[in-house]
C-alpha cells in the first residue's frame, strides 16, 4: 500500500515534474502534490495546504531555489527542503545547504532521492517532537512561576535547584538566598529532623508525601504549611531530585481555630439547653409526684401509693436512659480498626435483628452483599451499634404502614463500601432532614435526639460518613459509606 505523502513542487518544467513523480512512486509514496514556479503561487500553497515537503528546481525564469527557502523561512513552517537540479555544483551545494536545504540531489541520479526523503522526514518528526517538548516545558515553567503556591526542586540531597516567586512570599528566603542550600534551612529546630528523614524515607521509595509542617521563615517566625512532596525519576527510573510544593496555612488554621471554638461554644450551650429540658421535665414531675405523695400519703390507700411511686421510677428511669445514652456518645473514641468480612458480619446481625423486625413486627427484613463488596475496614462493635440505631429508626417509621419493608445492600463504590439502609416508612420532610443530625432533636415521643449524633461521631472516628434522604409517606433512605479492607 503506498504511502501518503504531500509533496510541494517548485519546478518549472512539466516534464522533469512528471519523472519526479514517478520516482516518488516507484519508492513506495502516493504523492498528492502541487507545482509552482513563483514565489506568490508558493505563498500562496504554503497558506492553504498542509505539506509535507518542499522539492524545488535551484533556477526557474522567475524563480530560484533560495528564494524558494526564504519563502519558506517567512511562512514559520519547518518542513524539509531538497534540492533537485540538473546543474548546479558543489559550491552551489554547499552554499544552498548553508542557507537553510536539507539536501541537493542532481536530476540525472535520481538513487538518492528516497532515502533523502525518509531520513528528512524523521528527522523533521523529531524536530517537531523536540518543539511540542520545548513549548510543552515553557508552559510549565510559565504555569510555575505564576503558581500561588511556593515550589521547590532539590537534588536527592535536600539541595535547592530552583524555586518560583512564590517562594520568597511563603518563606522569605529569595531565589539568589536560598538556592544552593538546603531546604531543612526552614526546620524549626533540630527535632525536625526526623521529619525531614521520615519523609525522605517514603521518597526514595518512590511515593509521595504530603502532610502539615512547622517550618521557621528566614525573620524566624514559625509559620504552619501543607507540603507535598513528590519523586523525579530519570529515563532509567533512577530517582534525581524531590520536588515541593509548599503553602501557608497559618492564617487559615487561626481563623478555623477561632471558628470553632464558637461552633463549640454553640454546641455546647445548644447541648446544655438540651439536657436541662431533658433532665428537667422528669426532675420536675419525679418532684410534682413525690409533693402530691407526701401531702396525701395518710390519706391514700396503698394502690394509690403504688401509682405514684411507679410515676417517680419510671421518671427516673427516663432521666437514667438520657444519661446512658449520654456515655454513649463518648464511646469508641479510640475505635478498633481492622478488616471485617462483611458476610458473616451481616449474618450474624441478621440473626440479632430478624426476631424483632420480622417475626414480632412483621417487617420484610432483607440483606444482600454484592460480590465484591465483602470486606471493609472498621470497628465491628461500633458498626453493629450504628445498624441497630438505624434499623430501630426504621421499624419505627415503618410502625402502622401496609408491607412494611426494610432492604439492606452493601456494595463497593470506588475504594468504599456503601451501606444502603432503605425502608417504606412514615419518610421525613425537608423541615425534619436539615435538624437530623442535631443533639436532642428527634420526631419520637420517646426519643432522645442523640441516636444519629451518636452515629454521625462513630462514623467520622472510622473515616466514614453518613448521608439521610426520604420522603414523606414514601419512605427514607440511610446510606453509610466506610473504607474498604486495607492490606499491607
Amino acid at each position: 500500500m503506498s504511502k501518503p505523502l504531500r509533496v510541494l513542487i517548485i519546478e518549472d518544467s512539466e516534464d522533469d515534474t512528471l519523472l519526479l513523480l514517478r520516482e516518488l512512486r516507484k519508492g513506495g509514496y502516493g504523492p498528492v502534490y502541487e507545482r509552482v514556479e513563483t514565489p506568490e503561487a508558493m505563498s500562496s500553497a504554503l497558506e492553504n495546504q498542509q505539506w509535507d515537503i518542499v522539492i524545488s528546481d535551484y533556477v526557474l525564469p522567475k524563480f530560484s531555489g533560495l528564494a524558494a527557502l526564504e519563502v519558506l523561512r517567512k511562512s514559520g513552517q519547518d518542513l524539509p527542503f531538497i534540492i533537485l537540479s540538473g546543474h548546479i555544483g558543489e559550491d552551489i551545494a554547499v552554499g544552498a545547504m548553508k542557507a537553510g536545504a536539507h539536501d541537493y540531489i542532481i536530476k540525472g541520479n535520481l538513487k538518492r532521492l528516497i532515502p533523502a526523503i525518509e531520513r528528512e522526514l524523521r528527522e523533521a518528526e523529531v524536530r517537531r517532537d523536540h518543539k511540542r517538548s520545548e513549548e510543552e516545558r515553557i508552559r510549565l515553567v510559565a504555569a510555575v512561576e505564576c503558581a500561588p503556591d511556593a515550589v521547590a526542586i532539590t537534588d536527592t540531597d535536600w539541595l535547592v535547584r530552583y524555586v518560583n516567586p512564590a517562594f520568597k512570599h511563603v518563606t522569605g528566603y529569595s531565589k539568589e538566598e536560598i538556592i544552593g542550600h538546603r531546604l531543612r534551612i526552614l526546620r524549626r529546630d533540630k527535632q525536625d529532623e526526623k521529619s525531614y528523614n521520615e519523609i525522605q524515607n517514603i521518597l526514595t521509595q518512590g511515593k509521595n508525601w504530603s502532610g502539615r509542617l512547622t517550618n521557621r521563615k528566614k525573620d524566624g517566625t514559625s509559620y504552619q504549611e501543607e507540603v507535598t512532596f513528590s519523586s523525579v525519576k530519570d529515563s532509567s527510573g533512577t530517582i534525581r531530585n524531590y520536588v515541593a510544593i509548599k503553602r501557608d496555612i497559618t492564617e487559615k488554621l487561626r481563623l478555623e481555630s477561632i471558628a470553632e471554638a464558637v461552633n463549640t461554644m454553640n454546641n455546647i450551650g445548644y447541648v446544655f439547653s438540651g439536657i436541662r429540658h431533658e433532665i428537667g421535665n422528669p426532675i420536675n414531675s419525679i418532684k410534682m409526684t413525690l409533693g402530691v405523695l407526701k401531702r396525701n400519703f395518710d390519706k391514700y390507700n396503698k394502690a394509690d401509693i403504688m401509682e405514684y411511686i411507679e410515676r417517680a421510677l419510671s421518671e427516673s428511669s427516663r432521666v437514667e436512659y438520657l444519661l446512658k445514652t449520654l456515655r454513649n456518645f463518648n464511646m469508641y473514641e479510640t475505635p478498633a480498626l481492622q478488616n471485617i468480612d462483611l458476610r458473616p458480619f451481616f449474618d450474624k446481625f441478621s440473626s440479632l435483628v430478624k426476631g424483632d423486625l420480622s417475626l414480632k413486627k412483621g417487617i420484610d427484613f432483607r440483606i444482600s452483599v454484592e460480590q465484591g463488596a465483602e470486606f471493609s475496614y472498621a470497628d465491628p462493635r461500633a458498626l453493629q451499634q450504628i445498624l441497630l440505631n438505624i434499623c430501630n429508626n426504621a421499624a419505627d417509621a415503618l410502625e402502622g404502614r401496609p408491607g412494611p419493608r426494610i432492604e439492606i445492600g452493601v456494595t463497593k463504590v470506588s475504594d468504599m463500601i456503601l451501606i444502603r439502609v432503605k425502608d417504606n416508612g412514615a419518610g421525613i420532610s425537608r423541615e425534619e432532614d436539615a435538624n437530623l443530625f442535631k443533639p436532642f432533636y428527634t420526631t419520637k415521643v420517646h426519643g432522645t435526639g442523640l441516636g444519629l449524633v451518636i452515629v454521625k461521631k462513630m462514623l467520622a472516628k472510622m473515616n466514614g460518613i453518613i448521608e439521610i434522604q426520604g420522603e414523606k409517606n414514601v419512605g427514607t433512605t440511610v446510606d453509610i459509606m466506610i473504607p474498604g479492607a486495607k492490606y499491607d
